[in-house]
């Protein structure tokens, strides 16, 4: 078994008597963490055979606190160019836009995964995949599972929000 180091953001802040609820649930490899813009996240160490199944166990334990659940995992996958500069470090804005652009560089840069006036947003896992493998950049590996799991949380709250859990379960199932 592997420990894997991960965060997931939950809806809102424990009250004390969650917290032990939580801790109760299993997630005692998990430590609450506020920050500043008001998010608060669990930060988990967990043993399991592959990232993926480690996330689902912890948002399963999450699930027996009545009203708390998880709405994000990670850092967040989506980025724009210039996130992407930021949270590369050696790379410019300018940079970046030319190798998507496919003005520089092998050609191939990963696709927006959105794209919305003028704005376009990337897979960050991609794209540092793409960087690392394409361009030799010396940055670390962002394992996908991250990235999927961050949109099926996200998915997953919007189908709460709206009142449609049934139908996008329906939906996974045959897409």
């Amino acid at each position: 078994m592997i420990t894997w180091n991960f965060r997931v953001t939950l809806n809102r802040e424990p009250t004390d008597d969650e917290v032990d609820a939580l801790y109760e649930a299993g997630l005692d490899d998990c430590a609450v963490a506020g920050h500043r813009d008001g998010s608060v996240q669990l930060m988990c160490d967990r043993d399991a055979d592959s990232l993926m199944e480690a996330i689902l166990s912890v948002l399963v334990q999450i699930r027996e606190v009545e009203d708390l659940w998880a709405v994000g995992i990670g850092q967040g996958d989506g980025v724009t160019l210039g996130d992407a500069a930021r949270r590369h470090g050696g790379r410019t804005q300018a940079s970046l836009r030319q190798l998507a652009a496919g003005q520089r560089g092998p050609g191939g840069f990963p696709e927006p995964v959105i794209e919305a006036d003028n704005i376009s947003v990337y897979s960050w896992a991609e794209v540092s995949e793409w960087l690392r493998t394409e361009m030799g950049d010396d940055i670390p590996q962002v394992d996908r599972s991250l990235a999927l799991a961050d949109a099926a949380v996200k998915l997953a709250c919007r189908a709460r929000i709206l009142h449609r859990e049934s139908e996008v379960r329906r939906l996974l199932e045959v897409a």
